[in-house]
């Protein structure tokens, strides 16, 4: 028989320092009857793995990137309000970690970690854990199943609400069920956000990957859209698009240019707090919004209209797309005019490049901005500027990065963000081959010399 002494905790452990979270794992958690399920190096993929397997205590960094520890303790105080949150801060963020006491937070470690320390707030987290755990699992396991039934039923209705025809009674019935609240006879709008690469996932997304895109989009439409009243949203986990169901009376007056004009100004708010994750969305995402309707049944019509200008859009640029391509194959004054549309197309990419440097782009993205193929646009850069498309992009930004070192005190895995390297590793590789000095060489450097000049 299994006694309360026996049974195991779970922990997960979250750091954006590889060495650090590298050094935790391999404590002997034994002693203290702990397992460490996961591992993780943000609070987004946090978040994820918890959603999958909720743990017993978290062990948390403050500053990290896409979801900093605070954000992250907030989340789990809400979802899984069980977990024992224990903070890791440098000494200089000691006062910022305080902030976290109101969500709960257990204890705080300074970096460098004292183990005698960490140890002793291991034994006092799993005596806390052992006294409360019986009563704790029974009510989290009500809790948890609760919530997914719930969550699941949402899901397949707003799916079918958006891709079938229901009749009222249908909706009635299935919505109570999801705890959807949608009267028969009232306004509704549908907006379709998808990302540019659609039906196909951003490149290189591996299946993790995009699991990951589509729970922290399905996560901060929840925050953004469902929970300040504005409607429901529904994510597709096969192409990511999001459909987002207007049902704030204020946001649809009868006037459909009045209507669009409304709700455009949420979907531009949502769109700015999405580039907070540009390390992870591999696309930008474009919107269109469907017609007001007044009746629940018709929300698939206006979802379809919404779609429907996404297609409308497509044929436009497949219908100029040949005559675009053929411009520099013709000979005499044909030519010159056609060396012309060349140098507006490149200055067409080039001012592309400079408004998505931050995010991920490629040769493609710039190609279907400009509606050319891509190894035909390659040939055309090269042509025009000398340069091909992936140095002058490079070129691009580090001159940015070398700005931002030099002009900000923002961290260089934050430098390398901003200029669009998820990657901080690979950011130094390539600002270190560009210039000759990693990040932090430069950046002293150029502190040096401001020191001299003054």
């Amino acid at each position: 028989m299994t006694t309360g002494q026996e049974k195991r905790f779970t922990m997960l452990i979250v750091d954006d320092e590889h060495e650090i979270r590298e050094g935790l794992k391999k404590v002997d958690y034994g002693s203290f009857r702990i397992e460490v399920v996961a591992v993780c190096d943000n609070g987004i993929e946090a978040l994820k793995a918890m959603a999958q397997t909720p743990v017993d205590i978290l062990l948390t960094d403050i500053k990290m990137p896409l979801m900093d520890g605070l954000e992250l303790i907030s989340k789990v105080s809400n979802l899984y309000p069980y977990t024992k949150k224990i903070v890791l801060s440098g000494y200089g963020d000691f006062e910022y970690a305080k902030k976290g006491i109101e969500f709960g937070v257990l204890d705080y470690l300074l970096k460098p970690l004292d183990f005698e320390e960490y140890f002793q707030l291991l034994h006092k987290t799993t005596a806390m854990l052992g006294q409360e755990r019986e009563l704790q699992l029974r009510q989290a396991s009500l809790e948890r199943k609760a919530k997914l039934t719930a969550h699941l039923l949402r899901t397949k209705f707003l799916a079918e609400l958006l891709q079938r025809s229901l009749t009222e009674e249908m909706i009635e019935l299935d919505s109570a069920a999801a705890e959807v609240l949608l009267e028969a006879k009232a306004s509704y709008a549908v907006c379709a956000l998808r990302f540019q690469s659609y039906p196909k996932r951003p490149k290189p997304a591996s299946d993790q990957e995009w699991q990951l895109v589509v729970f922290a989009l399905d996560n901060l439409l929840h925050d953004y859209w469902d929970e300040p009243g504005f409607g429901y949203h529904y994510v597709d986990p096969v192409t990511g698009q999001c459909s987002l169901i207007v049902t704030e009376a204020t946001m649809l007056p009868p006037d459909q240019i009045a209507a669009e004009k409304a709700i455009k100004s949420e979907l531009e708010r949502i769109l700015k707090a999405l580039k907070r994750f540009r390390g992870l969305f591999q696309s930008h995402l474009q919107y269109r919004i469907g017609p007001v309707v007044d009746r629940a049944t018709e929300i698939r019509h206006s979802c379809l209209m919404a779609e429907a200008q996404f297609a409308s859009a497509e044929s436009s640029a497949a219908l100029a797309s040949p005559a675009t391509a053929a411009g520099l194959e013709q000979s005499g004054d044909d030519a010159e005019a056609g060396r012309a549309n060349g140098k507006r197309l490149v200055q067409e990419a080039k001012v592309f490049i400079a408004n998505h440097y931050d995010r991920t782009i490629t040769l493609d993205d710039v190609a279907q901005h400009v509606h050319l193929n891509a190894s035909y646009l390659s040939h055309l850069f090269k042509e025009i500027t000398g340069m091909k498309y992936i140095d002058y992009l490079t070129e691009f930004r580090m001159e940015k990065a070398k700005s931002l070192l030099a002009g900000t005190n923002w961290k260089v895995y934050e430098v390398g963000e901003m200029v669009g390297y998820e990657n901080p590793r690979y950011f130094t590789l390539i600002f270190k081959k560009y210039t000759g000095q990693s990040p932090a060489e430069y950046r002293n450097a150029h502190y040096n010399t401001a020191l001299k000049d003054g």
